[in-house]
């Protein structure tokens, strides 16, 4: 079986704006591709390929119930306030 890291790189601020969250994945020292996570929509570069692939976060909601495999929550998920800037 693979071994896989993971990188990532978190812009200045916490929540998603215009900036994309970019998490490099490697398997086995190497780069399997690129996942970036916006506000609308999660996409997948592959190392090797032109394309990117691209879902909606509803879709995605709706390819991992149907396509991913189940496990139960280690512990419940931690809810944040969403803090706003000041100006």
């Amino acid at each position: 079986m693979a071994h896989h890291d993971i990188d990532v790189r978190i812009p200045s601020e916490i929540w998603v704006g215009n900036t994309d969250l970019e998490v490099a994945v490697y398997g086995d020292g190497r780069l399997v591709g690129q996942l970036h996570i916006s506000r609308g929509t999660i996409d997948w570069v592959p190392s090797k390929g032109r394309s990117r692939y691209r879902l909606r976060w509803e879709h995605f909601d709706e390819v991992m119930v149907r396509e991913g495999s189940r496990s139960e929550r280690q512990s419940p998920p931690r809810r944040r306030r969403r803090q706003t800037r000041r100006d």
